[in-house]
Parts: structure tokens; sequence; C-alpha cells
């Protein structure tokens, strides 16, 4: 059986985030068979990490389970029905694997995706939902009087800010990542000159209260007010207009729609508080809180600006981070995961550094997590009881000859004080075969470690 070495496990976030990283192709530096060296993990979790002093690897599992090909996955049998078809799409049923994530096709009436892992498949589909939604609600007899009384009403500056497509929340395609609108010019922040990200509303626009009413219907369809998805916010700016002039209210404006196409699928894993923020909080405002906590937090100036001011990283998912890392309280290893944060290079790369920061949270939950140890590619913590965590966003684990090294290795890594037990958190789930594996090496295994789209 031919196994690919390379996409068959979870790729370094330096790599699998990167564009077209999961083409083998396109990263011929890599050498799989360098990968791990007497326990040592060379490139996934590189250098940094101090090893058990005179650290010898466990023997491997070798001859005792078969690896397994890349599975194509049925997305009727893995995918909850409410994420597999809806009133405006349908997902493929076809679910290739690759580099960690689940690849889904959705056919909609707004457009093709294509997206890579569960937790983007549920923020898509979210999305779409809602663009479902207000396109329900613009057909509606009552909201439609509400859209032509608004355009009756002389708008002065207010009606440039709405209808100028170089500064409405999302303007900027999503290839360009925020350094320039459509117009070619800069968006400022008016605090200390950074540039926002691409889809920050400018600043008149912000005063005005028009970005806030956006915010809270976005937020109210359950969409990340900071989408990058153009179509989705046009709508936004469209459908919250008639609500922004006071000829509809907002909840007057939901009620519209009924039946099917008044149900929105929720793709924000939020607390209200943290929703709350993002709705109230313009993304200078947020900028300052944000900066706040990390001050809060011994983050030194250097680090938090490099990450605040990043433009890949969208304003939710700079609060979500800071908010969970706070969560953990006065622990070491959080300037390094923002210093490493701060470095994302592309969007997905920015979620990965979310959904480990909120499983974090999470595992804080059930045990105190006392130290987080964090390189330029994986992010370990530990609990009071000693359990050494592995939280990986991890779609669906087959078992490979990468895993079977894998294991060992990350075994051998140095923690504050010798770990106990040995736990791997994944977003997804395992197969029967890497489930069994994992038992028999001692290492717990968690699947679904953040709410998602599988059944």
């Amino acid at each position: 059986m031919v196994v690919d070495l390379v996409t068959s496990f979870p790729l370094p976030r330096s790599l699998r985030c990167a564009p077209m990283a999961r083409q083998v192709a396109t990263i011929p530096s890599v050498k799989i068979s360098n990968l791990f060296k007497s326990g040592v993990l060379a490139v996934y979790v590189g250098n940094s990490f101090d090893l058990q002093a005179q650290f010898t690897p466990p023997p491997l599992l070798t001859g005792k389970f078969e690896y397994e090909a890349m599975p194509v996955l049925s997305a009727k049998e893995i995918l909850r029905p409410e994420y597999s078809k809806g009133l405006y799409f349908t997902v493929r049923d076809q679910v290739p694997t690759n580099s960690g994530w689940n690849q889904y096709t959705i056919e909609s009436e707004f457009g093709v995706y294509e997206v890579s892992g569960n937790m983007m498949l549920v923020r898509c589909v979210a999305e779409i939902s809602a663009m479902g939604f207000m396109k329900a609600m613009s057909e509606n007899k009552e909201f439609m009087n509400a859209v032509e009384e608004s355009a009756k009403v002389p708008l002065g500056v207010a009606k440039n800010l709405v209808t100028n497509p170089g500064d409405t929340l999302g303007s900027v395609p999503k290839g360009i990542w925020g350094f320039l609108n459509e117009a070619g010019q800069s968006v400022s922040d008016t605090v200390d000159g950074r540039k926002g990200h691409a889809t920050e509303d400018g600043f008149l626009t912000s005063i005005s209260g028009f970005s806030k009413v956006k915010r809270d219907l976005a937020l109210r369809l359950g969409v990340d007010p900071y989408s990058t998805n153009m179509a989705f916010q046009k709508a936004l700016s469209k459908a919250a207009r008639p609500i922004f002039l006071g000829k509809i209210g907002m909840q007057a404006g939901m009620s519209c729609v009924v039946g099917p196409a008044g149900k929105a699928l929720f793709g924000l894993n939020m607390t209200a508080k943290l929703q709350n923020s993002l709705r109230d909080l313009d993304p200078v405002s947020l900028r300052v809180k944000n900066y706040e906590m990390l001050e809060k937090m011994d983050i030194s100036k250097a680090d938090a600006d490099k990450f605040l001011n990043n433009l890949v990283l969208r304003p939710s998912t700079q609060t979500v981070i800071v908010s969970s890392l706070a969560e953990l309280g006065k622990i070491p290893g959080r300037d390094d995961f923002i210093r490493e944060a701060g470095g994302s290079d592309s969007e997905l790369m920015a979620f990965s550094y979310q959904y480990t920061a909120e499983m974090m949270a999470k595992l804080n939950q059930e045990s105190p997590i006392t130290s987080i140890v964090h390189t330029e590619h994986l992010t370990v913590c530990q609990n009071k009881n000693g359990t050494m965590l592995i939280p990986l966003e991890w779609d669906y684990a087959e078992w490979s000859p990468l895993v079977e090294e894998f294991l060992p290795a990350v075994k051998g890594l140095k923690m504050p004080t010798p770990a106990t037990e040995y736990s791997l958190i994944i977003t997804g789930m395992a197969s029967p075969t890497t489930t069994e594996a994992l038992t028999v090496a001692h290492m717990k295994l968690t699947t679904q470690g953040l709410p998602g789209p599988l059944k």
C-alpha cells in the first residue's frame, strides 16, 4: 500500500497553511526521512524544543498495525444534516483528506466554495445561510418598503459611506489581505497609524453608527462580522442600511423572514461576552482593549504590537486568542504563543492559532493548565495533574508511518515537570486503527475537541 507521508499528517503551521501547501511539490525542501531522527522532530516541532536528557524514544509499533491510505469520506456520513445540505447549499458527498484537513466543495445559490477543514466548513455554511436569510429578508414586502423609504433620505456623508465600495466592510478582495482598499488607498487607524484589517470600516463609517449595525446583524446571523466573504459583506451592507436609517427595527427586519429561510446556522463558538465586545466596540477600541489585556499578561510591547498589527489576524481572531489565553491565568508560555501567532502569514494559519487557544481554554476548565511550551510549529501544554496535552486542528487521523513516529518523539519533549500522562486532542475524528494504536501507545485521544460539523 502506498501511503503519502506528507499529506497523511497535519503539516507544520508554516507549511500546511501556506498557499498551496497541500501540494507536495511546493515543499521540496522537506525530507520526510529527516523529519524524525533519534526522537528529534527535525521539521515538525523544530530544534527549539528542549528534549529530555539522553532521551531514547520508545520502540515503534511497526508491524502491529497496518498503515492506512488517506480516505475519501462521505459528507452524508460524517456531517450533521444541517451542515450537509441546506435551503441554499449542498456539500458534495466526496470529501478527500489532505494535510490534516477534510476538503469540502460547497455548491450554493451564491457560487461554488472550496474550503479546507471542518472549522472552515462551519464558517462558510453559516455565511451562505446568512446570505440566504438576508436575500429572503430583502424580498419581504415590509422590508422592501423600508428599503424604498431609506432610498429617499438624503444622507450626505453617510450616503457616501454606505454606498462607496472602497469604505464598506469587507471591500478588499480576499487575496490582497487588507493592505489596500479597492481604490488603492490605505485604511488608516486613528490611534497610532496602524493600517486596518481588510474588513474594518473607515473611520467616518464607524463613527456614523453604520458599522455597529452591520456588526450586530452579522452576529445575530451567527457570522463573524469581519468575514472576508465579499458576497456576504455586500449583502450585509444592503440589509443594514434601512435598519441604520431607522426605517425598520433590527428585530422587526429579522422577523420578516419565516420558515426554513429564517433558520440561521451559527458559525461562531463565542461566549455572549465576546460577542458583545465584537458588536459594541469598533476595531480601534477592540484593539485598545486587547492591548490592555496583553499588557496584563506581561506580553512585551514588541510582541503585542506585532500581534495586533498583523493584518492577517482579523480583529475577531485577535480577540478570541487574547480572551482564551487570559482564561489560563498567569502561566508561562503565553508570551511565546502570542509571538508565534503574531507571525501568521495566512488566514488559515491565524485560524489554527485561534482554534488551539480555544481548545486550551476549554481544557483549562476541565483541569487547570499550568504551562505552555510552544515552538514555531507546535503547541503543547501541561495541566496541574502533569498530563501533557497536545491540541491539534486535525480533521481525520488515519494511521501512517509519520503518525507512528510522532508519538514517541512528542513524548520526548521536556516539560516543566515530567509528564504523568499523554493526551492528544483533535478537532476532528480518527480511524479505528489510529484509535487502537494510540491506546497501545498510552496516548489518550479526544476527538471533536471543539464544536464542529461532525456527527
